[in-house]
């Protein structure tokens, strides 16, 4: 979905995350004054450009992530193949998204994906909708053809979960309907992460057990144990909405009404990604999308390609998201694979030899996510924004739950908002 406002511009840099990221284990201090300016939970696109706009802006930050690696959602599989495999996010939405400054800066290859553009009619609605309808029942009462409906549940629920006001409040039926370039970041979609991490204090392997607002600011208890303590002014919170909904962190004194009942209200799809090495070229010469319509069980798309003859592999990614994605999940992961790979078979219309490698990351599975995306659901279009209220003036929440956007751009574009208020009230 479209970044809401305006980001300042990102330091250059580029050093490799190995390079510039400290990972040494933090010390306790006393309690007198705080260790940092903030302390900001989670090392993924949110809490890497939160931590990026502290920095550049002359603030001290440290970053505590509970996984041993930077990027969230943002997962480069290296060691699958011979090229790069996202296991998470892997698009780059549009010639007009934010994050190209970071393609630009961090010298990473795109390379258009040529088909799965989108495209569709431009939806003209009357009267707004009511605030506790859906999108498919006001659509429906709007006398639009469902013919012409945005395709929403390619990448995630259907019209039916969504909630018709967040849509409409901001223009998202024509967003999903809208035909934009899609583009993959060859090297890796990690690469862009680099201008972001160059130089931060992240603190790696260093879940967040207990966030406790004292006096000076908030004491942030991590570790396996909850063993080590990190005292700040101010605190940015970048979790999934999956983790903050099963309770992982804990919060004392517990986090007003209004802010647990906004994590309550919004909801996660679920997706997955399955994927597949051939030794030979499968896919036909163009597009390198299949199946991105409205109804389809899966999308289809190459990452590589082998010339004809020449024995090099091809990598193809099959996609499922909501119920399909449910329905997938719902087997062992044998069954999963092999449902893709005959649901490829029939649209390519031909038999398929057996894949050399596959791989795959259940996302709803992964403690540290617990579930793909976020969608604001009936009833729930003003749970974000109450959820982005700072709590005390010094907790700061962040990242989708906050916006209800689920591209990378959006987390991009969040980091530096919330960041910019944070400073600005200071």
């Amino acid at each position: 979905m479209p970044g809401i406002s305006r980001r300042t511009l990102v330091r250059g840099g580029g050093a490799l995350l190995g390079g510039g990221v400290l990972l040494s284990a933090a010390g306790c201090s006393g309690f007198g004054a705080p260790d940092w300016d903030v302390a900001v939970i989670g090392a993924g696109i949110t809490g890497l450009s939160a931590a990026r706009n502290l920095v550049d802006q002359g603030k001290s930050a440290v970053v505590l992530e509970a996984r041993d690696r930077v990027g969230g959602q943002v997962r480069t599989d290296h060691s699958f193949t011979s090229v790069p495999v996202e296991l998470g996010a892997g698009l780059i939405h549009g010639s007009d998204a934010y994050t190209w400054e970071l393609v630009e800066e961090s010298g990473a290859e795109t390379v258009r994906v040529r088909g799965g553009s989108g495209g569709g009619s431009s939806i003209e609605t009357g009267s707004a909708p009511l605030d506790t309808e859906d999108a498919a029942s006001y659509l429906r009462r709007m006398d639009v053809p469902e013919s012409d409906w945005p395709p929403v549940s390619i990448d995630n629920e259907p019209l039916d979960r969504w909630s018709a006001t967040w849509m409409h409040r901001y223009e998202l039926f024509d967003w999903w309907s809208a035909s934009r370039e899609n583009h993959r970041v060859v090297d890796g979609y990690d690469r862009i992460l680099e201008p972001l991490a160059d130089g931060l204090d992240v603190r790696l392997s260093t879940p967040v057990r207990e966030v406790r607002r004292i006096r000076a600011g908030v004491e942030l208890a991590a570790g396996a144990d909850g063993e080590q303590i990190f005292r700040a002014a101010q605190c940015v919170v970048a979790l999934p909405l999956g983790v903050l909904q099963a309770g992982d962190v804990r919060f004392d004194p517990p986090l007003p009404t209004s802010h647990l009942d906004a994590v309550r209200a919004l909801d996660t799809t679920d997706a997955l990604k399955l994927v597949y090495e051939f030794d030979r070229p499968v896919f036909p010469e163009e597009p390198d999308a299949l199946g991105w319509e409205q109804g389809a069980d899966f999308v289809f798309w190459r990452i590589s390609s082998g010339d004809a003859g020449s024995g090099s592999p091809e990598v193809v990614v099959a996609w499922a998201a909501g119920a399909g994605a449910r329905d997938l999940l719902a087997l062992d992961e044998g069954e999963r694979f092999d449902a893709g790979l005959a649901a490829l078979a029939d649209v390519l219309g031909e038999e398929l030899p057996t894949p050399v490698a596959r791989t795959t990351h259940d996302w709803a599975a992964d403690r540290y996510s617990r579930g793909a995306y976020l969608y604001v659901p009936p009833g729930a279009h003003d749970a974000p924004a109450a959820l982005a209220e700072p709590v005390d003036g010094v907790l700061h929440f962040a990242g989708e739950p906050t916006t209800g956007e689920n591209t990378v751009e959006g987390g991009y574009v969040n980091g530096y908002d919330v960041t910019d208020q944070l400073i600005a009230g200071l």
